[in-house]
């Protein structure tokens, strides 16, 4: 069994990678059945750092470890963060600690302390082919499988979404039943045939800077009922997938990027309520055509 640290950080904001790690150690430490005992989960801001500390220094209950998961550190008073600096540094050998800190918090002073007594652990999702390889991990987990070329297929359609991901991979094992291989023509069908190609259409449309062309696209993709957020993600997978092979003769790669800008400024209108979707996909449409 690998070593397992006293203290570690998990850092980044790759949510289920880390709930798996979380599930991971689990397993390693926890005697089968004594979670509920020896197993907590704290929200700085929503406890008192008195009774974590307490909890990470008492003795655990039928198993050898306890395991301890501190979120939103970085919101600690600066004299809790202290308190935790001084855990860190001499951390109770029945216990192990996991400190939860986003992306944004590695901005906090606090992480740059806290780091120097603790094993880090980054959680980025995968890319390229790594991206590929977890997929077939993950769907072998489930007691599948499923062909490169079609692992590919899914990890540009939910790109840097590792989440989504996981959703569309348990739909696929679903709809697959009894047949023990996932191809591509499942994850189309799952995905939406006929939107993945009217998508393809308008991705098509906007690198030419059509708007006419993008227009018609999209009230047709509209009549799919397809949600618009899934849209955006399989325009964004076209653009990009355009981008690495360069297949567009009107955007420059500048151009490109800003296309790309649109599209996730487009994504956050919806996402934050500032924009309906249906509104916020025709100005990503007139916004890229209009561009430069």
């Amino acid at each position: 069994m690998p070593t397992i640290f006293p203290v570690y950080i998990f850092k980044g904001d790759e949510t289920y990678l880390k709930k798996k790690a979380v599930e991971n150690l689990k397993k390693a430490l926890l005697e089968k059945g004594s979670e509920a005992f020896n197993f907590n989960v704290y929200d700085i801001g929503k406890c008192d750092l008195r009774d974590v500390l307490d909890t990470l220094r008492s003795a655990p209950f039928i198993s050898g470890k306890r395991l301890v998961v501190i979120r939103a550190a970085a919101a600690a008073s600066e004299k809790e963060k202290d308190m935790i600096v001084e855990y860190a540094k001499n951390p109770s050998k029945n216990s192990c600690l996991i400190i939860d800190i986003s992306k944004d918090e590695m901005q906090n002073g606090f992480y740059g302390t806290i780091r120097r007594y603790t094993e880090e652990l980054s959680f980025t999702p995968p890319k390229g082919d790594r991206m590929a390889s977890w997929i077939q991990k993950e769907v072998k987990e489930r007691g599948k499988s499923i062909r490169h070329d079609a692992a590919v297929l899914l990890g540009e359609i939910k790109e840097e979404d590792t989440d989504g991901l996981i959703n569309e991979i348990d739909k696929l094992t679903s709809y697959v039943g009894e047949r023990p291989a996932i191809s591509k023509e499942d994850i189309e069908a799952i995905t939406g045939g006929s939107a993945a190609r009217n998508v393809f259409d308008l991705a098509d449309a906007l690198s030419k800077k059509d708007a006419k062309a993008a227009l018609i696209v999209s009230n047709e993709l509209l009549k799919t009922k397809k949600p618009i957020p899934e849209i955006l993600g399989m325009i964004g997978w076209q653009l990009r997938k355009m981008k690495r092979t360069k297949d567009s003769n009107v955007f420059t790669q500048k151009g490109m990027n800003k296309a790309l800008g649109y599209l996730l400024d487009a994504d956050y209108a919806i996402k934050t309520g500032q924009i309906k979707p249906q509104d916020a996909l025709l100005m990503l449409i007139i916004r890229i055509c209009a561009g430069k």
